[in-house]
């Protein structure tokens, strides 16, 4: 199993359902794939995410600002899906989330953090982006 699977499961129950549960689930199986995706991105990079729920954020925050273009894009994109994600799962007022285009752009866009976190997984690319990664912490710690 990996964030792949994730992101291919929620395409099929997206392209074969349109019920509300069934959106909601695509959105939430998108975000976990493109989570998973992102974790082993960074894993492979040497960034450890904290095991525990701050590693949402963690791995949004560290991609948004690492300035390569592509890996700040997935991060973009995965804070967008997470809030998504975040309706789909806890919010059952939020009904945009039951839509099925809505599901489906949600299946894109986890796609898309595939597609631009594959485009930088090179050596070089990876050593920028870690580059990257420390200069934000660094930042963020006021060092």
């Amino acid at each position: 199993m990996n964030g792949t699977d994730f992101v291919d499961f929620a395409g099929k129950i997206a392209a074969t359902y349109s019920d509300a549960a069934s959106c909601r689930s695509a959105i939430s199986r998108a975000y976990y794939g493109a989570f998973h995706l992102a974790k082993l991105f960074l894993d492979g990079s040497g960034i450890r995410p904290p095991r525990n729920a701050n590693a949402h954020v963690f791995i949004q925050h560290r991609l948004a600002n690492c300035g390569y273009s592509q890996a700040v894009e997935a991060g973009s994109f995965l804070a967008d899906l997470y809030a998504d994600r975040i309706n789909a799962d806890y919010n059952l007022h939020k009904t945009q989330v039951e839509n099925i285009q809505y599901a489906r752009t949600c299946v894109v866009t986890a796609i898309r953090i595939r597609d631009a976190l594959e485009a930088c997984d090179t050596d070089q690319v990876r050593e920028q982006i870690k580059s990257g990664i420390s200069d934000y912490e660094r930042r963020m710690s006021g060092s």
